[in-house]
C-alpha cells in the first residue's frame, strides 16, 4: 500500500485517469447539507488561504487508466459536481475549460466515451452523472425522468449550482472557488496486495453512513475481476434492488438468513442471540463462509452466482410483501389486499420470513391459492390477537420454530391443518391468545391506550370493512379518518348532567373501551357536542358501526358495554381460532399453566408435572428435577454465559467443586458441567425463585428472553 498527501485537484488532473465507482459500492448518497458544509469549507479556505483537509480517497490500479474507488467516491463526486454547477454559471471561456480539464479527458487516445468522462458512478448514478455533463443547467431537467431528477446526483447538482449563485451574487468570483480546490488536501491512498476488501471494512469501520447491506455487497462482489463484478450485479443485485426497493434490503436480508437457517438464533462472541438488522452483516459473512467452504478458488464466482440467483427468487417472493406507500389496495389482487391488511396496516414487519416460507411453497406448487389464502387468514388472526393481548405473536424466534415444524409436513394436502397445529403450539407468551383472552381485552381494556391512535383505527376499520355495507369505504390511509371518542375525553357541564351517576362514577373506566369509540371523518366536528348532536352527524357517516350508534336512544355505561360486546363479537368471527386446535394435543391439558414470578407460597406440598421451556415440554416428577434440568439447557445454548453466572458466587444454589469441596456423592446437588454443579434439594418456593434468578441472569447475559417463557403446571 502506498499513501501520500495531496490537492485533490492534483489528483484529479493527473494524467488522463479514468475513476471508476465499482458496481458493487452504494449510490451516491450526500445530502444536500453535506454540500454545504463542503461549500463553507471552501469559503473558508478563500477567506484565510489555509489548506483544508478533505478526508481519504482509496483506490486501486485496474490498468494503465483506469483507478477503481475503494472509498471516497463521495468527496470525488461532490466535487465534480461543483465544478459542473460553476461551468454552467460562468460564461468566460478561460473558466469553462479549467472545469472542463476536471470533468473530461483530452487529446490522443480519448477515442471513446468512457475514456472521456473522468468518472464513472455506479449503475444508477452513471446514467444520470452523464446526461448532466452533457447538458446545460436550461435542458437538463428536461432530459431526466422523474426518478432521476430525484436522485442525490441531480439534487446535490442544484444544491450546488444555487450555493454558487449566492456566493457570485455576493460579489465572489468562480475562479476563487477554482483556486481553492487547489488547497483542498487528501490522502492518497493506492491499494497494491492489500486486500481490497479488508481495506475497505477498516476505512468504514468508525460509524460512517454504510449499511450492512452495503457492506455486504462490496463483500460479495468485491472479491472478482470487473466483468464478473458487473455481470453479478447486473443480473442479480440490481433486480434485487428492484425488486424490493432500497429501504427495504436489509429487512429482506435478514428475514432470509431466517428463512434458509429456519433460526433467529446467532452466536455472537461465543454467546447465542437473537438476529438483529445490527447483526446482519458480520451474520451473512459467516453464513457465506460456511455456503462455500471446501469449494475450490475456481469454483467460487460460480457458487456466488448461485447463492445469488436463490437471493433473486427470494426477492421477487419478498416484494409481495412490500407496498408504495400511495398504494390504492383496493385494486391489489385479494392476496396482496390479505397481505396488507396483516402487515402494512396493522404496522408488523416480522412475520415476512415464515412468509416467504409460505409463498415458496405456494410457487413451487406444493400449496394452491386457497390454502396459501387460509394461511394467510390463520396467520393474520394470530398477529392481530397478539397485538390486542401483548403476547408475543410471529416474531422472528417464533417464526423458525414453526418453519422446523413445518418441514415435518409430507403430505401438503393437508398443509393448512398442520400449519394451524403449528402455530398454536406455542406456550406462555408465544401461545395463541384463547377466545376468552381476545374477547375479554377488546371488551374490558382501555383499548385506545393499548393501541394508540393507530392502532384503534385499524382495529375499527378492520370491522368496518367486513361489515354488510362496506362499500364505498375510503382508504384506511385517508388521514381524514379519525378515532372519535363518542362519550368525549373532555366532558362538558352539559355531558356531566347527562350521565348518570352510575357512568360518571365509571367514566375513567369506560372512556377508552372499544365500545365507546367509533370511525369519523369529520372528528373536528365533533368537539364535545351532546350526544343527540353527534346522532344527527353519525346519520350521515361512512361507516356502518358509526351509524349504528344511533340506535341507542341514550349513551350510557350500559350502552357502552353492548357495543364493546357487538364489535368484540364481529372481531372474534374475523380474527377466529377454530376449535380444533385449542391446544387439544396440549399435555398440559386443562391445567393452568403458572409463571416463576408467581407467588410461591401456593406450591408448598405440590409437584409439579410439566415443564415448558420456550417451545419445549418437559414431563417431570419432583421439583428437585426442574433447577438441574433448566441449568443444563442453559449450558447447552450458551456456555460462556452459563458459566460467567454460575461461577460469579452471586448464586448460592450453585457451587463450584475444587480440593476441599468434592459434591459428586452429594445427593442435595446435581452435577451440570466441569467443576459447577446446582443444589436440588430445596423447598418448591426457594427452587422457583432459583429458576426466576437464574433465567434473569441468563436473558441479560445471553440475550434470550426465558424468563417469561419458562412455565410449569402442577399435578
Amino acid at each position: 500500500m502506498q499513501a501520500h498527501n495531496a490537492q485533490i485537484q492534483d489528483f484529479i488532473l493527473t494524467g488522463k485517469n479514468v475513476f471508476v465507482v465499482p458496481v458493487y459500492q452504494r449510490n451516491y448518497s450526500w445530502q444536500s447539507e453535506h454540500c454545504r458544509k463542503l461549500f463553507n469549507d471552501i469559503t473558508q479556505v478563500i477567506q484565510s488561504k489555509d489548506e483544508h483537509f478533505l478526508g481519504t480517497i482509496c483506490y486501486k490500479v485496474t490498468s494503465s487508466r483506469e483507478r477503481s474507488i475503494i472509498d471516497g467516491q463521495q468527496r470525488l463526486t461532490s466535487v465534480s459536481l461543483l465544478l459542473k454547477a460553476i461551468h454552467d454559471l460562468d460564461p468566460s471561456e478561460e473558466v469553462r475549460e479549467e472545469v472542463d480539464r476536471h470533468l473530461y479527458n483530452k487529446g490522443l487516445g480519448i477515442d471513446t466515451d468512457f475514456l472521456r468522462y473522468k468518472l464513472h458512478l455506479n449503475k444508477r448514478d452513471d446514467v444520470v452523472y452523464h446526461i448532466l455533463l452533457d447538458s446545460d443547467h436550461d435542458n437538463v431537467e428536461q432530459r431526466l425522468s422523474i426518478s432521476q431528477r430525484n436522485s442525490r446526483v441531480f439534487q446535490n447538482y442544484l444544491c450546488f449550482y444555487g450555493l454558487v449563485s449566492e456566493y457570485v451574487s455576493a460579489g465572489g468570483k468562480t475562479v476563487d472557488i477554482l483556486e481553492a480546490l487547489s488547497m483542498l488536501t487528501i490522502v492518497e491512498l493506492e491499494i497494491q496486495q492489500e486486500n481490497p476488501q479488508e481495506i475497505f471494512e477498516s476505512l468504514n469501520s468508525t460509524g460512517l453512513d454504510l449499511t450492512d447491506v452495503d457492506l455486504l455487497r462490496n463483500y460479495f462482489l468485491m472479491r472478482f475481476s470487473h466483468k464478473e463484478q458487473t455481470a453479478l450485479y447486473d443480473d442479480y443485485w440490481s433486480q434485487i434492488e428492484d425488486a424490493i426497493g432500497l429501504e427495504e434490503m436489509v429487512q429482506f436480508f435478514v428475514d432470509y438468513m431466517i428463512f434458509k437457517r429456519r433460526s433467529d438464533s446467532v452466536l455472537v462472541n461465543g454467546r447465542r442471540q437473537h438476529m438483529t438488522e445490527g447483526k446482519l452483516y458480520s451474520q451473512f459473512k459467516d453464513y457465506f463462509r460456511d455456503y462455500r467452504k471446501d469449494i475450490p478458488a475456481e469454483q467460487a464466482y460460480e457458487k456466488t452466482r448461485v447463492l445469488f440467483d436463490d437471493m433473486l427468487y427470494c426477492a421477487k417472493l419478498y416484494a409481495q410483501f412490500v407496498f408504495r406507500d400511495d398504494v390504492d389496495v383496493s385494486h391489489e389482487s385479494p392476496i396482496r389486499q390479505k397481505l396488507y391488511y396483516m402487515l402494512v396496516a396493522n404496522d408488523i414487519r416480522q412475520p415476512r420470513s415464515l412468509l416467504l416460507y409460505v409463498f415458496d411453497l405456494h410457487k413451487r406448487g406444493a400449496i394452491d391459492d386457497n390454502m396459501l389464502a387460509a394461511v394467510l387468514d390463520a396467520m393474520w388472526s394470530l398477529s392481530f390477537r397478539a397485538k390486542i393481548c401483548k403476547a408475543n405473536g410471529i416474531n422472528r424466534q417464533f417464526a423458525g420454530n414453526v418453519m422446523l415444524r413445518l418441514d415435518e409436513v409430507k403430505d401438503y394436502t393437508g398443509f393448512v391443518d398442520a400449519f394451524w397445529r403449528a402455530i398454536t403450539a406455542g406456550k406462555g407468551s408465544y401461545a395463541f391468545p384463547s377466545d376468552q383472552e381476545f374477547l375479554d381485552a377488546l371488551v374490558y381494556k382501555d383499548l385506545y391506550k393499548v393501541l394508540r391512535s393507530k392502532g384503534t383505527k385499524y382495529l375499527l376499520y378492520i370491522l368496518e370493512l367486513h361489515s354488510s355495507f362496506s362499500k364505498g369505504m375510503p382508504s384506511i390511509a385517508d388521514d381524514s379518518i379519525t378515532v372519535e371518542h363518542i362519550m368525549p375525553q373532555t366532558l362538558t357541564e352539559a355531558w356531566k348532567t347527562y350521565l348518570t351517576k352510575n357512568t360518571m362514577e365509571n367514566y375513567e373506566t369506560l372512556l377508552h373501551r372499544l365500545g365507546n369509540l367509533a370511525l369519523t371523518s369529520y372528528n373536528g366536528e365533533m368537539s364535545n357536542k351532546s350526544y343527540s348532536d353527534k346522532c344527527r352527524i353519525y346519520q350521515e357517516s361512512n361507516f356502518y358501526y358509526t351509524r349504528h350508534i344511533c340506535n341507542h336512544a341514550k349513551w350510557q355505561m350500559s350502552d357502552i358495554d353492548e357495543r364493546s360486546k357487538e364489535l368484540a363479537a364481529k372481531a372474534m368471527e374475523i380474527w377466529p381460532f377454530p376449535e380444533e386446535y385449542h391446544n387439544k394435543a396440549d399435555k398440559a391439558g386443562s391445567k393452568s399453566l403458572h409463571l416463576l414470578v408467581e407467588d410461591t407460597a401456593q406450591f408448598s406440598y405440590t409437584k409439579p408435572e410439566l415443564l415448558l421451556v420456550g417451545d419445549r415440554e418437559f414431563n417431570v416428577n419432583f421439583w428437585s428435577e426442574m433447577l438441574p434440568l433448566i441449568s443444563r439447557l442453559f449450558e447447552e445454548e450458551d456456555h460462556e454465559a452459563f458459566v460467567s453466572i454460575a461461577g460469579s458466587g452471586r448464586m448460592s444454589f450453585f457451587v463450584t467443586e475444587d480440593d476441599d469441596h468434592d459434591y459428586s456423592r452429594n445427593p442435595a446437588f446435581a452435577h451440570i458441567t466441569g467443576p459447577i454443579y446446582v443444589r436440588q434439594q430445596m423447598s418448591a418456593a426457594s427452587i422457583i425463585g432459583a429458576m426466576s434468578k437464574m433465567s434473569a441472569a441468563f436473558d441479560a447475559a445471553a440475550g434470550t428472553d426465558y424468563q417469561d417463557n419458562i412455565l410449569f403446571t402442577i399435578r
